[in-house]
């Protein structure tokens, strides 16, 4: 783009120059916010009044205004740094991943976790060998990125769950290989409140233990390692294993009503766990003929509906597409899990890899 096209971009009117402010950000806020990644290609004037103060305070003062925002973070090549996107609405009602220009280049192989409107980015690398203690906070309003306090030990490919107002960062590499396996058993506890970090390590693990997902059911946080999965209780630092949950090899789940859901791309189904009845089951009811084939999946809460996305790999190519289908998911009577499909959608295509999937309520 050229200098006087840049000039004139930044010179152009607002779509709605007889209306005054107040009703285009009265109108804005009432919008879901889905809509807002499109609005901000409209003009400066609107790119600046979907991220300004003046919108989020108004959008929070409208009764059952909050929306369920998703953000997905996307290596090209599971090699390079995390970039953002977002999951947006196209002007024609389909879905696409629209990547967040204001958030910079993140490290790989981080640990997420949400913390009310924000999401914390800790440790992780840029390239093999070089791993960062280092802590982030994206704010999910204005796109905005601010340095935080780093961890006690650099650490890459940790599992992280939000339990009791703590952010515990469980395993992961301190080694730098590219094998990505601990070396020790470490688990990292910040205290959000008194905003303290607390570290203790489990001689018990076993040598080169990875942990590939982990969910918080009901307080217990729930992990899948490259061998077994475990139940972790930090309240009273618990630690036993789950074979019925082992039985099935679950990966990068959500929870719903205390239900673990996953999509098993093996066999094209979406599984649950009840932890209390400790049994495994199948949602009903529920055909997703474009994932057939698929090859990796990822599962979030959103909203209280399951988003599950499916990477499929092109045939003779070097690329990628990424399906994502919304269900609606009810318990029946009988306690059968049932879903229906709200919709199914190509959001994204080309060189890309799902690293992590967050609903944030904004």
């Amino acid at each position: 783009m050229s200098t006087e096209d840049s000039a004139d971009e930044e010179n152009q009117p607002s779509p709605l120059p007889s209306l005054p402010q107040e009703i285009i950000t009265e109108c804005v806020a009432r919008a879901p916010r889905s809509y807002y990644s499109i609005l901000s290609l409209v003009s400066n004037h609107f790119r600046s009044l979907v991220t300004s103060p003046e919108l989020y305070a108004r959008r929070r003062s409208l009764p059952s205004r909050d929306d369920h925002c998703l953000y997905v973070a996307i290596s090209e090549n599971q090699t390079s740094s995390i970039n953002w996107y977002t999951l947006s609405r196209k002007p024609n009602n389909k879905f696409w991943l629209v990547r967040i220009p204001s958030l910079p280049p993140m490290a790989l192989h981080g640990s997420y976790v949400v913390v009310g409107r924000s999401i914390l980015v800790m440790g992780g690398f840029f390239r093999w060998g070089l791993i960062s203690p280092g802590v982030f906070r994206i704010d999910c309003w204005s796109h905005t990125v601010q340095p935080l306090f780093p961890m006690p030990k650099a650490v890459a490919g940790s599992v992280c769950e939000l339990v009791d107002g703590k952010i515990y960062v469980i395993g992961g590499s301190d080694s730098g290989s590219s094998e990505m396996k601990s070396s020790s058993g470490l688990i990292m506890a910040f205290d959000l409140e008194a905003q303290t970090w607390e570290v203790w390590q489990r001689p018990d693990w076993e040598v080169r233990q990875r942990w590939f997902s982990s969910v918080n059911m009901s307080g217990k946080i729930h992990m899948r390692g490259n061998k077994n999965s475990y139940v972790f209780e930090p309240k009273e630092g618990t630690w036993e294993e789950d074979r019925v949950l082992d039985s099935k090899e679950w990966s990068n789940a959500c929870v719903i009503d205390n239900v673990l859901y996953y999509y098993d791309a093996r066999v094209n189904c979406i599984r649950t766990y009840d932890p209390k009845e400790r049994v495994w089951g199948v949602v009903k009811g529920v055909e997703l003929g474009m994932f057939e084939d698929g090859s990796w999946s990822y599962a979030v809460n959103y909203g209280g509906n399951l988003l599950v996305f499916l990477h499929k790999e092109v045939a003779l190519t070097e690329t990628t597409e990424i399906w994502c289908a919304e269900v609606v998911v009810e318990r029946r009577e009988e306690g059968e899990i049932w879903g229906r499909v709200a919709w199914c959608d190509l959001v994204l295509d080309g060189k890309f890899h799902i690293m992590k999937c967050l609903s944030v309520k904004v």
